[in-house]
């Protein structure tokens, strides 16, 4: 088809991204060669061929915004030492996608108009895939990997929420405000990046040691450091924003309910503990994690929220009122109500796995995401052999937060290697 209607996560985008948070994130892979530009550039033309739910450009209807079918495909770029640019105008009539290089690093920038980050992730393994070919290496064809000499599964392009809606369920309870770091964005646009590198296996045991998960694990250290921050907050006569530390960690619904689509299809878990009721340790934070998420992490649970969304998504008025006016109303909803309600985010992209003879090419990942205004942090975690990646992305100054997250990290024994940019 020649355009798209925006998936049901993606609806809020348009309105909620800004120069400072264009709600865009980076899957870079570095490899043990040099990068060869016109190679690259031709798995880039295929692959998105390939791909004509990402050759596309955002336009403005009358109720929707819709994605508009592009006739070029993105130029590779040169990746440059910017943490991460907004899209061209906002996104509104450029690409939405942007590949970028330099010497030994191939990253694929995504609105997150276009996907998640496990859509974003199987594109840029099968882009390295072709690109690879394409330099004399033979890569095997595989169902995971998308293959340019094929075309698109319809099934790609669908939303996954709209699929898998069902009427009558209940919606989420709501949720009070949340702790937010006291310190103001500066003025210009301008983000920090801090990168820890240590042992996969060393964070998988330590995470066994406690009988939780890695991403549970990771969660309740973030809270723990939040924690810290509030109680010293408080201690220098400060005013918190809120009492209640509360987190927003994604949650890949394809592991939920069947589906290939390469679109926007996650939502989120919150776990949460208030402050008001004392110091917690970093183990109290852990388990409280791990019980929250145990019981979030739910199929029926997960349905509640798109239930929510889809459903008034879908109500006459809403669709019936211009798209102007859904505007203002969808930028005070995320500004003053979703912003509002968390501390900072964690997203977990899991293990990558790749096949032996890309395996041999490919040294190492990692995923940078746009920071929100109001949370100044965003936190995510990639792991590829045995080296786990945690970047934080700031549009504030203090490294405080790191700080804290990192040193806890080494003082439990983990070999933490730090670097910017």
């Amino acid at each position: 088809p020649s355009w798209l209607p925006l998936d049901n996560a993606a609806k809020i985008y348009p309105t909620a991204s800004s120069k400072l948070s264009p709600a865009v994130f980076r899957l870079s892979a570095r490899l043990r060669a040099p990068i060869r530009l016109s190679a690259l550039q031709q798995a880039v033309d295929a692959l998105v061929r390939r791909c004509p739910y990402y050759q596309v450009h955002l336009r403005r209807g009358l109720f929707w915004y819709y994605l508009q079918r592009h006739a070029d495909t993105p130029q590779v770029q040169l990746l440059d030492g910017s943490p991460l640019a907004a899209m061209p105008e906002g996104g509104r009539t450029g690409h939405l996608l942007r590949v970028r290089a330099r010497q030994r690093t191939i990253a694929a920038e995504f609105s997150h108009i276009l996907t998640d980050g496990a859509g974003a992730l199987r594109f840029l393994s099968s882009l390295l895939a072709e690109y690879l070919r394409r330099c004399g290496i033979p890569v095997a064809r595989r169902p995971d990997l998308l293959d340019p000499r094929e075309s698109a599964d319809p099934q790609e392009a669908e939303d996954g929420h709209r699929r898998h809606f069902g009427k009558g369920g209940p919606g989420p309870a709501g949720y009070a405000a949340a702790y937010h770091l006291a310190e103001e964005p500066p003025r210009q646009r301008y983000w920090r990046i801090l990168t820890g590198r240590m042992p996969t296996s060393r964070m998988l045991a330590l995470a066994r040691e406690k009988r939780v998960t890695l991403t549970e694990y990771l969660t309740g250290l973030y809270m723990f450091c939040l924690g810290r921050l509030y109680e010293a907050e408080v201690r220098d006569g400060g005013r918190p924003s809120s009492s209640v530390v509360r987190l927003e960690v994604p949650v890949n619904m394809r592991r939920f309910f069947p589906s290939v689509t390469m679109r926007n299809f996650s939502l989120y878990v919150s776990p949460e503990a208030d402050m008001r009721l004392g110091p917690y340790s970093l183990e109290e934070l852990v388990q409280r994690v791990h019980h929250s998420m145990q019981m979030e992490v739910d199929r029926r649970e997960l349905s509640r929220q798109i239930t929510r969304n889809v459903g008034a998504e879908l109500m006459p008025v809403i669709r019936a009122t211009p798209l102007f006016v859904k505007d203002i109303f969808l930028g005070w909803l995320y500004h003053h109500l979703s912003a509002r309600i968390y501390s900072g985010v964690l997203s977990n992209l899991g293990r990558i796995e790749l096949p032996a003879e890309m395996a041999d090419q490919v040294e190492s990942f990692e995923i940078v995401m746009s920071p929100g205004r109001t949370t100044k942090k965003t936190c995510t975690v990639i792991s590829y052999q045995d080296e786990l990646a945690v970047t934080f992305s700031s549009i504030v100054e203090s490294r405080e937060l790191e700080r804290l997250f990192f040193t806890t990290l080494a003082g439990s024994g983990i070999a933490v290697r730090v670097s910017e940019g």
